[in-house]
């Protein structure tokens, strides 16, 4: 994901949506962003009758941690690999 995101190759919406509120919320860092929106589609996702299990939580808080640390690692490869 992070590799997507940084290639600006185009990002799923769900990802986009993260991206956009840090740019916008620039005191936020992007991982409370993405664990704010995961646990907001989580929640509303259980609203209208869909399931929540322990791995749907789980990924809702550990997805925007873990893109976050791979953020700058994965500029660096890409940078790397188009010889920017």
């Amino acid at each position: 994901m992070s590799i997507v995101i940084k290639s600006n190759a185009g990002t799923g919406p769900n990802d986009l949506i993260a991206i956009i509120l840090t740019d916008k919320l620039q005191k936020f860092q992007f991982r409370w962003v993405r664990m704010t929106c995961d646990l907001f589609f989580v929640i509303l996702g259980y609203i209208l009758g869909g399931t929540v299990g322990v791995g749907t939580v789980i990924a809702a808080f550990l997805t925007g941690p873990l893109v976050q640390f791979w953020l700058p690692k994965s500029e660096f490869l890409i940078k790397q690999v188009l010889k920017e």
